[in-house]
């Protein structure tokens, strides 16, 4: 059974970033909704930003293209993407497409947090 997209977003002004809770299925239908909430940020000058992605309990190819274009916009914007709480299915895709160590990926959010505080933000590469 499929389980709805829900994208919830937090500013954090201390750490200069804001935070995109993502949970449920990120799939052919239900990819806009992130790639849209991601392009909100970067239209009102967000460009730094976390998506915590612990609770993603499915995602296909258009989802994994919605991640790869949320990072590649961020980075033309002079910006930043980090992903948080990358585990079961999402990992496991993450790591046989070969993208697991193409993102920035944290434990939690609020190891993304403390990385963000930095003063060029995150390397690339693991935290």
């Amino acid at each position: 059974m499929s389980r709805e997209l829900l994208v919830r977003v937090a500013h954090h002004p201390e750490a200069g970033c804001a935070v995109l809770t993502v949970t449920g299925d990120i799939d052919r239908t239900s990819s806009a909704l992130l790639r849209d909430a991601v392009g909100d940020l970067l239209a009102g000058r967000h460009t730094r930003l976390v998506l915590d992605v612990e609770g993603v309990t499915f995602c296909d190819s258009n989802g994994l293209r919605t991640f790869l274009g949320g990072m590649t916009r961020a980075v033309e914007a002079g910006g930043w993407m980090r992903l948080a709480g990358v585990g079961g299915h999402f990992e496991r895709l993450l790591r046989m497409t070969g993208l697991y160590d193409f993102f920035t990926i944290d434990a939690d959010v609020a190891c993304s947090l403390r990385n963000a505080r930095g003063p060029q933000g995150p390397p690339s590469g693991k935290a």
